[in-house]
């Protein structure tokens, strides 16, 4: 995986130089009769550079079909970078798929983790008079790190749950346990 990256970002130096009117063998200008000054070939370059970005980000999956595994490596994990402070799962969500490899697994959200954790009873859910469901903190979540707070967004209050260090930490040293729905180590 090391060897592709390297050969994308080569890939992306080379699109650049020519995108710029730079001969990438030479360092030279490219004459002005060049097929590479044309505007079309020009915003062609710039977005094959883009997706070489999101390739070398590992945003972009490049194998075909649909991946239905989540598969995070020991070394993805210790890439994760949590923001300070207590975050909502969402926001969890996106510091994973920041770093996992898109090619060898799927995408996990905010949504699919509350499912996880209600089932494995570290949150709850409530019906409400007019049937919609809230997810809730579970009997014993303070235990995990999981915290409720009021909200207001547009004048509507809600509330949110919130992970701060101890429940970040949770998340991080259980999570493929979660997403496997098996019975995860309980808190320290």
């Amino acid at each position: 995986m090391v060897q592709e990256k390297e050969k994308l970002v080569k890939a992306n130096e080379i699109l650049r130089k020519m995108a710029n009117g730079i001969n990438p063998l030479t360092g030279e200008q490219l004459e002005e009769e060049s097929f590479l000054h044309d505007p079309r070939v020009i915003r062609c370059l710039y977005f094959i550079q883009e997706v070489l970005n999101r390739a070398i980000d590992g945003q972009l999956r490049v194998t075909p079909g649909k991946l239905e595994g989540f598969v995070i490596t020991a070394d993805e994990k210790q890439m994760i970078q949590l923001p300070q402070g207590r975050i909502g799962i969402n926001e969890f969500a996106k510091c994973v798929n920041r770093v996992i490899d898109l090619n060898k697994s799927r995408k996990v959200s905010g949504m699919e983790l509350n499912k996880r954790l209600k089932r494995i009873g570290v949150l709850s859910e409530e019906v409400m008079s007019d049937g919609r469901k809230r997810t809730l903190p579970g009997v014993n979540s303070h235990e995990y790190g999981i915290e409720m707070e009021t909200r207001n967004y547009n004048g509507n209050e809600y509330e949110m749950i919130l992970f701060n260090d101890k429940g970040k930490q949770y998340l991080l040293d259980n999570l493929e346990t979660i997403l496997e729905c098996a019975d995860p180590a309980s808190p320290a």
